[in-house]
């Protein structure tokens, strides 16, 4: 929430506020993917030779799925509306 509070108020200095939109899914996970995706929970990235980590994304099933149905509808909306002009 920090880094959203930081951009929205960037945006609204700037006098760029638009087409800013917060949305904010309680009890989904940080990585949004499409829908019907598998939801993963936590992943390892390496980075080669040897470094590793796990980077865990939380969430729980049920509302990451329709976090994930909603962010993708307003997802396209915003491409429909802002970039086939």
């Amino acid at each position: 929430m920090e880094n959203a509070d930081t951009i929205e108020e960037t945006l609204k200095a700037a006098g760029k506020s638009q087409p800013f939109t917060r949305l904010s899914y309680p009890g989904a996970g940080h990585l949004i993917e499409p829908p019907y995706t598998p939801h993963s929970r936590a992943s390892l990235w390496r980075v080669k030779p040897i470094k590793k980590a796990f980077l865990l994304w939380g969430g729980h099933p049920a509302p990451h799925a329709a976090a994930q149905e909603d962010a993708w509808k307003k997802i396209l909306d915003f491409m429909e509306s802002n970039l086939r002009r």
